[in-house]
């Protein structure tokens, strides 16, 4: 199959070979903005919208298409194969009331259940994107794991059909590994670079900041290619000396004192049943 084009899978749902596969996209956050950039170039979309017209039009206007831009939800086309939903998790219900059942309807959220669509869209889905999203951060997407849900058999062939046209990554999950994944996600990332935010933070009372970690990070990150993240912990609560966590302890006070003795404490735990 050419870029842009399905073949026809049943009666129910047919894309014309002749021409490219046209996109809904609803959201212009950090997620849309991403999805928009990259969808664009495998497919025509055809309208944006935001609940804030200037942030649709701005990226309308990012992807060479002025004029699509609305923030009207009752004037979304009927004229889209795909509707891919990049809104805040509590207003994907909303918009799936408000908007016409015509196409594949899909959200990208981690923890909304697909049964958001469910008596509001005949075919729906999961178009999930497990990645930490910036819109002034660039990002390679075809290495973004995509995972996939669908209310069918053809809707979940068809999504992951989309997905492989920006994605080299693309797996099923249900609900459950969905939620799974988010939260997993939410430890690998939220909570580690909250942790990179303490670590700034003491780095600039030296005069210093975060860059200095980078080779540090990097290798950290570069360890678990080949060893397991319980095999790749080193640090003194790893080794149980409890005379150089004592003397950092001596050196913090308020919330950074208590994160480094509840850490410390799991880890030598974890490690030495302690």
């Amino acid at each position: 199959m050419g870029a842009g084009t399905h073949k026809q899978v049943d009666s129910a749902i047919t894309v014309n070979v002749a021409r490219p596969i046209k996109i809904c996209l609803l959201g212009a956050g950090n997620v849309a903005s991403h999805l928009a950039r990259a969808l664009a170039g495998v497919a025509d979309i055809v309208q944006i919208y935001s609940h804030s017209l200037y942030n649709a039009a701005k990226l309308a206007d990012m992807i060479g298409k002025p004029g699509i831009a609305t923030d009207s939800l009752e004037q979304i086309t009927r004229d889209a194969d795909y509707y891919i939903v990049s809104v805040k998790d509590d207003c994907i219900a909303d918009v799936a009331r408000q908007t016409p059942d015509s196409g594949i309807w899909a959200h990208t959220s981690g923890s909304i259940p697909m049964s958001v669509f469910e008596g509001h869209k005949t075919r729906y889905g999961v178009f999930y994107p497990l990645q930490t999203f910036s819109k002034e951060v660039e990002l390679d997407i075809s290495r973004v794991p995509f995972f996939i849900e669908g209310n069918n058999e053809t809707v979940a062939k068809l999504l992951t059909e989309l997905a492989l046209k920006i994605s080299n990554v693309v797996e099923p999950a249900d609900s459950n590994r969905r939620k799974a994944l988010h939260v997993a996600a939410v430890f690998a990332c939220n909570f580690v670079n909250y942790m990179w935010i303490q670590a700034d933070d003491l780095l600039k009372r030296e005069g210093l900041d975060i860059s200095f970690m980078r080779p540090l990070l990097e290798e950290t990150l570069n360890k678990i290619s080949n060893v397991s993240p319980a095999n790749a912990q080193t640090g003194p609560a790893r080794r149980g000396d409890t005379h150089i966590i004592e003397s950092h302890l001596s050196q913090l006070d308020g919330e950074q004192h208590d994160i480094y003795r509840l850490l410390s404490d799991l880890i030598m735990k974890y490690y030495h049943n302690e």
